[in-house]
């Protein structure tokens, strides 16, 4: 009975053992292969190549920080992997991190609903080789120190640059009905209206000059100095002299 006893105890001591042996390796190995995916990929993409990325800062992410970037971060990592060939070694890198990324974003709830939440609090930008792979580095293991992700997570409100502009736009056309309502600007308007005298004054000549000619033909018969009585009469008119 004693025998039996102890070869229970045995068993269940090495199966215990066992299991806790290979849940370790299987970290171990995780993390050993995002480090040296990561570290490979520093050396051979060029260092002042320009990766897109979609992203939320830590300050504004907060607790929610991994949750907000791991979708966007899957899909830069996709768009990277397909500017490489199908044997490529960096293919191969990337596609080890996505399925990191995958195996976490698996386990979140209600990321749609918090991610459409923080919408307008993502920023676009494009990142050098090594800055882009820092964040990914820090992103997973953020990730995998915090591997309970919060179900709700409270947006800080969005930033006031449209309503900023949209108020400008409301200033500069008035409704209030105390002030008129210009569709020019006053410079422009005082251009066009000193345009306008160089017409009216060509008219008023026109019409001196008609009557003037008219008068003189009558004294005059169409002489020569006619010309000059005319030109005389309107000098008058306009300038007296």
């Amino acid at each position: 009975m004693k025998k039996s006893k102890i070869w229970i105890r045995i068993c269940v001591h090495l199966l215990v053992c066992t299991t806790f042996g290979v849940h370790s390796s299987e970290f171990g190995d995780a993390v050993t292969d995002d480090i040296t995916s990561i570290s490979l990929l520093k050396q051979n993409i060029p260092k002042d190549y320009k990766i897109p990325v979609t992203y939320i800062p830590k300050e504004v992410g907060g607790m929610c920080w991994v949750t907000l970037n791991v979708f966007h971060l899957e899909l830069s990592l996709r768009g990277l992997a397909d500017k490489f060939g199908n044997i490529s070694s960096n293919k191969y890198n990337i596609s080890i991190l996505i399925e990191m990324l995958k195996e976490t974003r698996y386990h979140m709830k209600n990321l749609e609903v918090i991610t459409s939440d923080f919408e307008c609090h993502y920023r676009d930008e494009k990142w050098q080789t090594g800055h882009y792979f820092q964040f990914v580095e820090d992103f997973l293991n953020t990730a995998r120190s915090n591997r309970d992700s919060p179900e709700e997570c409270d947006p800080p409100p969005c930033p006031t640059t449209t309503k900023a502009s949209a108020t400008t736009i409301t200033t500069q056309y008035p409704t209030s009905g105390k002030e008129p309502l210009r569709f020019l600007p006053e410079v422009v308007e005082r251009s066009l209206l000193s345009l306008l005298v160089i017409p009216i004054a060509a008219i008023v000549f026109l019409f001196v000059w008609k009557v003037s000619c008219s008068l003189t033909l009558r004294t005059c018969n169409l002489k020569p100095d006619c010309w000059q009585l005319s030109i005389s009469l309107i000098a008058s008119t306009f300038f007296g002299l």
